[in-house]
């Protein structure tokens, strides 16, 4: 899954700063915590079904890029073989 930068939120100092050193003592982050909440509330309001459609289109573009990787590399192993004919590729249509 790619990462992104959620929004900035007001909160009180105090309690923030409590909570941090309370949670420093226990070797756990802010951040960490509230990226655990993020996937509560995830699990929460988003339906099953959209969830599902999600993680299915992160498989298949999972393996795009796999596929793509293993291609270039093929491509760049025969290149630094010698092997300078382009007719041993697939054209992408095919």
């Amino acid at each position: 899954m790619k990462d992104t930068t959620i929004l900035q939120f007001k909160a009180d100092k105090n309690k923030v700063n409590a909570i941090q050193i309370c949670l420093a003592d226990k070797n756990v982050s802010v951040e960490s915590e509230l990226t655990e909440y993020i996937d509560v509330l995830y699990k929460k309001y988003v339906p099953q079904s959209v969830r599902d459609y999600i993680e299915k289109s992160e498989l298949a573009e999972q393996a795009e890029r796999q596929n793509r990787r293993s291609t270039t590399n093929r491509v760049k192993r025969d290149l630094s073989a010698g092997n300078t004919s382009v007719d041993n590729y697939p054209s992408e249509g095919k």
